[in-house]
């Protein structure tokens, strides 16, 4: 029988495309499809919303022939690819499942403070604020003259302060419930860019699945901005991971080494900074922005998603 790969989103059980939210890198998802099937795997796109847990999700979308057929019936899963942005899935203590990226995984990416208590050596310095009251304190401690103020859960630049401390003290925290709690981090200075890759300030993305870097690009804000988020405003450039400075290069491969070993083989996205002393990491990313359809680098990004799954699938088959 063939072993079933689901992606799975946190869009309603409803209608007949479930990827109509896509967009223009539709294509770059329709082509991810259809090389599992070319590995003889059945396809499926999901929704947290139906799954009843033990990898069993009553109600999918079957894919074939390129195009997508609603089943109202429940199919047990062999291999999810998580596309959930947050912590809502996969639910915590399921073993039972496979899945792209692991719960504790996410924990990292998503929580920010977390994920500096463990790669702090590699980052700019960071406090935690929590509520707003706490603010003041905490920029008394912060030696730089401007400061990064974010949600310490937040995506895509929501919430995001990024200024001179004095001017800190009068920004409003985000009123989504799920973002009230702040971290504060000292400013990374990225003016001087890259060399030969960026002028200006930048943030540097490199996608890593299989322990190697299989993607990568540079965003730049918009200007009179800060933010390089494409959410925000900002432009994007592909590089190739060729192209990439040894001291990001090394950096890189350490973490892989690390995560691959514990977090069983993640595909994920780290963002750097080039600063006076060298690279810092910004942040971690379990949810990849997939390239567009003319990049350069798209079919290996997707080999090496299809490389990763068959690498998870092989005790099973």
């Amino acid at each position: 029988m063939p072993l079933k790969i689901g992606m799975c989103f946190s869009r309603r059980f409803e209608g007949s495309d479930p990827l109509v939210h896509i967009g223009k890198k539709l294509p770059v998802y329709l082509r991810l499809l259809e090389l599992c099937q070319e590995r003889g795997w059945q396809v499926f796109i999901l929704t947290r919303r139906t799954y009843e847990g033990d990898g069993i999700f009553n109600g999918v979308w079957y894919f074939s022939s390129g195009s997508f057929i609603r089943w109202e019936k429940s199919v047990k899963i062999d291999l999810v690819y998580d596309r959930v942005a947050g912590m809502k899935f996969p639910p915590e203590h399921d073993s039972a499942m496979v899945v792209v990226n692991r719960r504790d995984f996410k924990f990292v990416c998503y929580n920010k403070w977390l994920a500096y208590r463990k790669l702090g050596h590699l980052m700019a310095k960071t406090y935690w604020v929590g509520e707003r009251k706490n603010l003041p304190g905490v920029l008394d401690q912060i030696k730089t003259d401007w400061v990064v103020l974010k949600p310490h859960n937040g995506m895509k630049g929501i919430g995001i302060f990024i200024g001179p401390k004095e001017k800190a003290l009068a920004f409003e925290f985000t009123k989504k419930k799920i973002y009230f709690q702040y971290i504060a981090q000292e400013f990374v200075d990225t003016s001087a860019g890259i060399p030969g890759i960026v002028r200006g300030q930048h943030d540097l993305r490199v996608a890593v699945a299989n322990g190697e870097a299989v993607w990568s690009h540079v965003r730049t804000p918009p200007p009179g901005d800060f933010r390089a988020n494409v959410a925000q405003g900002g432009s994007i450039k592909e590089l190739g991971c060729a192209q990439l400075p040894s001291s990001i290069k090394k950096i890189v491969s350490q973490i892989a080494t690390r995560f691959n070993q514990k977090y069983d083989n993640p595909i994920y996205s780290i963002d750097f900074g080039m600063g006076e002393d060298g690279p810092l990491i910004f942040e971690l990313n379990d949810q990849i922005g997939f390239p567009t359809w003319e990049m350069k680098a798209r079919e290996t990004f997707l080999q090496a998603h299809i490389k990763n799954f068959a690498m998870k699938l092989k005790d099973l088959s």
